[in-house]
């Protein structure tokens, strides 16, 4: 069995550590060595020089050359000693042992006269430590003795080389004595490695095989213990996840039978506008194949469904747009962003993932609606004539009663009187009822030409200042009957805006009309501020509010809130439609703020740069 990679690492660092040793006993020992074998040689040679020195004196003064000769012959003998010779005080050489010849290195230093050792290398014997000793305090001559540094380099060696014989044997039978421990401690490591890898393959039936006592024999049973628990666990999820599976496979199966027997288009697009699911009713829609879909960005649908698509992927909000279908059919899309919030906490998906379209077919509600539109309106223009006629003929009536009959009556006769008052009541009946229908009329004729992009509009530059001012005169007197103050709030210095003036104070009178209509007491206040890159207007009012849930519904005509709250319709229904058509076409926003019983704030927002498609969305 192989060993493991932790003991291998161990034993390297084992063998790395004795070598560390190894190396160091043996510069050390080395250096040691080489330090008392030449103070060794200094002494023997410093000895043997004032031995020499000593002994000589006497001769050298009689001039006896070879009696000195002798002297210094016997000391050749001495081991380590290479040469001697003698200088007298001139620094002539007296007597030497070089044959044949003196070298040329030992002339130079028998100039020399001063104590002392130091080191001579002669060119073909080799290195020196030439020693001085003064013969009777230098004034006869000196003596040199050169001992062999050659000799010291061969005795170190020579023990180096038995203490590293010694060193590399018991380096060998350390390796060997630490790798059969380190090994016997690896294998039942190995097998646990391989049981862990066996248990990491799903193989929990798997057994390890380690009875020793100690930590690893602990190890190996907690290992094997915990492998049957994890395997009961395992067999219980595997059942509960067969389960998990059927279950999802037939919730799954549920809404693709839903979705693809829907008689709306669906599309699923990616965040980067990739078809990634269609239905068989939107291919029908569109005329084409699911493989021709499938993959491709939503673009090859149509200009309005990508717009719409990347408007979805830019915002949480629920966004719709009419597009065009084969066959000259309409539908009505509407797109929905998919949010990470969907998910669960641990998925890595992040911000908004794709977009949901619905499209459903309202080719027959358009016609219906158009056919409704022209019906209303071929009936307000046959009405709006005799109509007419008729309140013309009454105001008359009444003009002739007033002049004519009224002051020949004995207004005094109770019952009379009683008979011209209902007369009179009748009048003002009629004549608030034939208002009330005109204006309907008016009302409805003028939200079929929006509707029918059939409006005439007359953008200019205009002031929005003079647009709430010029519409506050218009029901000023509204105001005064019914006694409520009305609060002006115009931010200084807001910049002209490009729209129809007329319009506007037709949104702003209807806005006024309604806050005058639904409040009895408090105020009525309009505000205009510069809002980024557009102006808001907003007209707040006191009185009985809106419910929660009919807000966006009073924006859809005929829908009001009189008959939500009291039962007893204040108006045609039409002015919130209308006013949001002119807003919408003019590339802006309408909505409400309310609390029930306290009041409401009715929005609208203008552009400074008024926006084409707005006019190009309502005529369309």
């Amino acid at each position: 069995m192989r060993m493991s990679k932790l003991f291998q690492k161990t034993l390297l660092g084992i063998i790395f550590l004795f070598a560390i040793i190894f190396v160091t006993i043996s510069i050390f020992s080395g250096w040691h060595l080489y330090n008392n074998l030449t103070e060794e040689y200094k002494s023997k040679g410093t000895a043997i020089a004032s031995s020499i020195a000593s002994s000589s004196a006497e001769t050298i003064l009689n001039l006896d050359s070879a009696t000195v000769q002798a002297m210094i012959d016997q000391f050749l003998e001495i081991e380590g000693v290479s040469y001697v010779f003698v200088v007298d005080s001139t620094g002539e050489i007296i007597s030497h042992t070089f044959i044949p010849a003196i070298p040329e290195e030992i002339k130079k230093i028998a100039q020399i006269h001063k104590r002392g050792i130091k080191d001579v290398s002669i060119y073909g014997a080799g290195d020196f430590l030439d020693i001085v000793s003064p013969i009777t305090e230098g004034a006869v001559g000196y003596v040199h003795v050169g001992m062999n540094k050659n000799n010291i380099n061969q005795k170190m060696w020579a023990v180096l080389g038995k203490q590293l014989t010694l060193l590399s044997l018991i380096f060998i039978f350390s390796v060997f004595l630490a790798y059969f421990m380190v090994n016997k401690i690896s294998q039942p490591l190995n097998q646990l490695t391989e049981y862990a890898k066996k248990l990491l393959a799903h193989d929990f039936d798997a057994k390890v095989d380690i009875k020793s006592k100690d930590e690893i024999g602990l190890l190996a049973n907690t290992m094997q213990s915990m492998a049957n628990n994890i395997n009961e666990v395992f067999d219980r999820y595997e059942f509960a996840l067969k389960d998990a599976v059927v279950e999802l496979q037939d919730t799954l199966a549920y809404l693709t039978t839903i979705i693809d027997n829907m008689a709306d288009g669906l599309i699923v697009v990616d965040k980067d506008g990739v078809i990634n699911h269609i239905n068989p009713a939107a291919s029908e829609m569109f005329g084409k194949a699911e493989f021709e879909m499938i993959g491709k960005n939503v673009e090859i649908l149509g200009k309005e469904l990508d717009k719409l698509a990347k408007k979805s992927l830019n915002t949480e909000e629920v966004v719709s747009t009419e597009i065009n279908l084969v066959n000259q059919r309409i539908g009505k899309a509407v797109a929905k962003s998919i949010k990470k919030e969907y998910f669960s906490e641990e998925s890595e998906a992040k911000g908004i993932l794709g977009s949901v379209i619905l499209i459903r077919d309202i080719t027959q509600e358009k016609e219906v609606d158009r056919l409704k539109t022209e019906f209303i309106t071929v009936v307000s223009h046959e009405l709006r004539t005799p109509l007419t006629s008729i309140l013309g003929f009454i105001e008359m009536i009444n003009k002739k009663f007033v002049e004519n009959i009224l002051p020949h009556l004995d207004l005094n006769d109770s019952k009379l009187s009683k008979a011209v008052s209902k007369i009179n009541k009748n009048f003002n009946i009629i004549f608030s009822e034939g208002e009330r229908i005109t204006s309907l009329i008016n009302d409805v004729l003028d939200i079929s030409k929006l509707e029918s992009g059939k409006a005439i509009w007359n953008f200019t530059e205009i002031s929005l200042n003079e647009v709430i001012t010029d519409a506050y005169k218009a029901v000023s007197s509204l105001f005064e009957q019914k006694g409520l103050p009305f609060y002006m709030e115009i931010q200084p210095g807001l910049p002209e805006i490009n729209a129809d003036k007329e319009r506007l104070i037709q949104v702003v009178i209807n806005l006024l009309s309604n806050a005058l209509k639904f409040t009895e007491k408090g105020y009525v206040k309009c505000k205009a501020q510069l809002n980024g890159d557009e102006i808001l207007v907003s007209v707040e009012d006191t009185g009985i509010g809106i419910p929660e849930e009919e807000k966006d519904r009073i924006f859809e005509k005929f829908k009001q809130v009189g008959d939500l709250i009291r039962g007893k319709p204040k108006g045609t229904g039409l002015g919130l439609p209308i006013s949001k058509q002119i807003v919408e076409a003019h590339g802006g926003e309408i909505w409400v703020e309310s609390q029930l019983g306290k009041g409401s704030i009715f929005y609208f927002t203008i552009p400074l740069k008024r926006k084409e498609e707005g006019i190009e969305n309502i005529n369309s």
